[in-house]
């Protein structure tokens, strides 16, 4: 069956609130009210241990997708003792690891933690990282806000 042009204009224009109403359940970011409703997590990921390993490290990108710039102060893992954020940096010739307590997020813009940066240190674990299971980290912001997420353990070799 063939519609004539104006049939055609209906049928789309009937169309329209149906498709309109297609997003309206997602977030807006972009309206965010803190830290945790602003920022993204991309690709969390948990260093697996060795038996008897009692330290590992957390790494993730922290995507900041609001006007205002926010900064991670701390992390807790339900199998680790100890968590802190750490910063790997060069001091003279030597590689040296020193906990700095935050990380900032720029506005709009984005926080990289990773394998000789920025990662958050897990001590004292109780039970190893098997790589190919997952483990849930929570982040806090320094609003007071907390987002928790599921890291995939890991053979992180870098």
């Amino acid at each position: 069956m063939k519609l004539s042009t104006h049939h055609q204009w209906l049928f789309a224009i009937a169309l329209l609130p149906g498709l309109s109403a297609c997003g309206k359940d997602a977030p807006n970011i972009s309206q965010a009210t803190n830290a945790a409703e602003a920022i993204t997590v991309e690709n969390p990921r948990i260093r697996a241990t060795a038996p008897g390993q009692v330290v590992s490290a957390a790494f993730m990108i922290l995507n900041n997708h609001s006007p205002t710039p926010h900064v991670l102060t701390s992390a807790t893992f339900a199998d680790a003792s100890l968590v802190e954020i750490h910063e790997t940096r060069m001091q003279g010739n030597v590689m040296q690891m020193q906990e700095v307590g935050k990380v900032d997020i720029p506005a709009n813009g984005s926080a990289e933690l990773k394998p000789g940066s920025f990662h958050i240190m897990l001590m004292g674990l109780k039970q190893p990282q098997v790589s190919g299971t997952q483990a849930e980290i929570t982040l806090s912001f320094s609003d007071n806000s907390q987002q928790t997420v599921t890291a995939a353990i890991a053979d992180i070799t870098e």
